[in-house]
């Protein structure tokens, strides 16, 4: 497995960034209107969300349900051409308690845009979900 390619490391530098700067509209721009993903976080873990709607339905259950906002770290990311897996720390309040979960991120870009993404729990079912696994 290559080096991610330079759009590839750009666009998802932007969507952490926004991410951890609050900035809906900015994520979405990054993000292909007919994006599809899952979340191990949100509550519905094992939905796909579609679309833009389904980017503002998971921003309303994971970014807003952190008092402050989550702070998104990402410890990895290697790829080969349009995709990419990320190794990454997401921490934050909770309720009042300090909460933090290291995970997996498989992600393709469509585009130039995020096209795809689901989160894991482990480095090997990303690779896989993804078709990297050397």
């Amino acid at each position: 497995m290559s080096q991610v390619s330079v759009e590839l490391r750009a666009v998802a530098d932007a969507a952490y960034g926004a991410l951890n700067s609050g900035d809906l509209d900015g994520f979405l721009a990054l993000t292909a209107e007919d994006v599809e993903f899952t979340s191990m976080v949100a509550e519905a873990e094992g939905t796909i969300f579609r679309g833009h709607a389904g980017v503002r339905a998971w921003w309303e259950t994971v970014p807003d349900a952190f008092q402050d906002g989550p702070r998104w770290e990402v410890l990895d990311m290697r790829g080969s051409g349009d995709q990419a897996i990320l190794k990454f720390r997401v921490t934050g309040t909770l309720a009042g308690v300090e909460v933090g979960q290291t995970m997996w991120q498989a992600a393709r870009l469509r585009a130039g845009k995020l096209g795809w993404w689901a989160f894991f729990r482990t480095e090997h079912e990303a690779l896989d979900a993804v078709g990297l696994r050397e």
